[in-house]
């Protein structure tokens, strides 16, 4: 029996089948291929609290203890992490030696953005051995480990870390509520506890189904996170939109009762519009997808009928659920091509697509835009190939192709 991830109530309903995927971050070698393993990819909602969710949990060491990912590849993160940074600094009158924490800190991008601005005790706890070392060399103290109860009482003094930044890894947690309770056990009395998290509710109005993998557990709504904090005597004071990541939501955290818990209009403002995503838009939405993946796939065909090359522009998880669900192929796609050496030479997992080095010596006809949600940034950046005839597929909210004339 399936159990609410959040509540532990039993009453799940199925929303969305996405069939039998492998792991969104198994990239493969060459020897690899054909040898998978593959997983259910089934959303599910509770009926209780309605979070989004995942019916089946890949363990997370199989996941996160060694992958590819470099948060630190994109000019549109920097600033966004900055921006962040400098925000909190002001929001709650951070000092150079308050203790800044960041759970699941990747490569050490975003604390870097803090050390940028004069707050230099920062510490990163990783559980990629190999992301680790990236870490380090950016001079960041960075522990390897996964943040669990159980670690943030051996890392960590009781009450003692202002601030503790989730970004992009509130969703990831298998262990939900030990983490939970190790934040809550290292969060000062006054501290902050950040969370930067793509948005449910962004998910239905962008289309973007292909967030939905299995390293991503739940797809919250303000009000999940709300609903799921509150039996820790833990408060969102104040929430906002953000465009990061086809949209998601900045939502600052503190203990209830404490000095920081004062609600702010904003985040009576973000509820408010919160009230919208339930169920049953849940059910709407899921419709939308299952007429979407012949719409994909019929689009792609056609084009390499007509004898057109078509390459994937990125290599990220979100791209291998978008292609596995619409059972896109290297014989579609001939090519992805990616700036993170970490992936270079690897394959994608089941679609089998190749993965190379970026090159303006190597165009196709077509680029698909499987990192779409840094559309702006890469369509921006590469106007001088697009004067030489080669177009973007944008794949949501609706499929999309723009040529150097569609651009301002």
């Amino acid at each position: 029996m399936i159990k609410c991830r959040s509540c532990e109530s039993d009453k799940m309903i199925k929303i969305l089948d996405l069939g039998r995927q492998p792991w969104c971050n198994d990239f493969l070698t060459k020897e690899m291929l054909g040898s998978e393993k593959l997983y259910p990819l089934e959303v599910v909602c509770c009926q209780e609290c309605e979070l989004l969710q995942l019916s089946h949990t890949v363990p997370k060491e199989v996941m996160f203890s060694d992958h590819q990912y470099l948060s630190s590849m994109t000019s549109t993160l920097e600033k966004h992490f900055l921006d962040i940074a400098s925000e909190n600094k002001e929001q709650f009158n951070l000092q150079e030696n308050d203790l800044i924490v960041d759970i699941g800190g990747n490569d050490g991008f975003q604390l870097m953005q803090y050390k940028k601005i004069g707050l230099r005790n920062v510490v990163n706890v990783e559980s990629a051995s190999n992301i680790c070392d990236f870490s380090r060399k950016k001079g960041i103290e960075t522990i390897n480990d996964f943040f669990n109860e159980s670690s943030a009482k051996r890392h960590f003094q009781h009450r003692e870390t202002k601030l503790i930044n989730a970004s992009g890894v509130f969703f990831h947690l298998e262990e939900l509520h030990s983490v939970i309770k190790g934040i809550k056990y290292i969060l000062a009395d006054d501290g902050v506890f950040v969370i930067q998290f793509m948005y449910a509710g962004a998910m239905i109005e962008n289309n973007n189904f292909d967030t939905i993998y299995h390293e991503h557990l739940c797809y919250y709504t303000l009000r999940n996170v709300i609903d799921l904090l509150a039996p820790y005597d833990l408060e969102v004071f104040d929430a906002y939109h953000s465009d990061i990541h086809s949209g998601s939501i900045i939502a600052k955290v503190t203990h209830r009762g404490g000095t920081r818990d004062k609600k702010t209009e904003s985040l009576k403002e973000t509820k408010k519009k919160d009230q919208k995503y339930t169920l049953e838009e849940y059910q709407k939405f899921f419709k939308t997808v299952e007429a979407y993946k012949n719409k994909l796939y019929n689009f792609l065909s056609d084009l390499k009928s007509k004898g057109n090359k078509i390459y994937a522009y990125g290599a990220p998880a979100k791209g291998n659920t978008l292609f596995n669900y619409c059972g896109i192929t290297n014989e579609i796609v001939d090519k992805a091509v990616e700036i993170n050496k970490l992936k270079l030479g690897f394959y994608l997992p089941q679609s089998h697509i190749p993965i190379i080095l970026e090159s303006k010596e190597d165009l196709p006809d077509y680029y698909f835009l499987l990192s779409h949600n840094f559309a702006e940034e890469i369509i921006h950046k590469n106007k001088d190939i697009m004067e030489k005839g080669v177009k973007f597929i944008i794949p949501f909210p609706d499929i999309e192709t723009k040529g150097i004339n569609d651009v301002k």
